[in-house]
């Protein structure tokens, strides 16, 4: 889809994914992912492109972990029973 210049990726409820335009409006207390990876996709080599937008998710991903476990007053223990007996995120950076 090179005609359309900033393309957001959805994970959708039934695990599918779906590459569209961004949401209008985003709630204003959540992280804002980085703005921009789209448009150096066209002067990149693909592999190196899907580099960046991993690394810029993974650190949006993150922000959000932190915003809502400081926003819950999630403790250590409640942060070691969601990661390792829930559907966790990442273990290391929780513990």
């Amino acid at each position: 889809m090179p005609e359309k210049e900033n393309l957001c990726l959805y994970g959708l409820p039934n695990e599918t994914w779906e590459v569209t335009l961004p949401a209008e409006e985003v709630p204003p207390e959540l992280p804002e992912p980085a703005l921009g990876i789209n448009f150096a996709r066209d002067g990149m080599v693909e592999k190196d492109w899907l580099s960046l937008v991993a690394v810029h998710s993974d650190a949006w991903l993150l922000s959000v972990a932190f915003y809502f476990g400081a926003r819950f007053g999630f403790d250590k223990d409640a942060r070691f029973v969601f990661c390792f007996h829930g559907k966790g995120l990442i273990p290391f950076f929780l513990l």
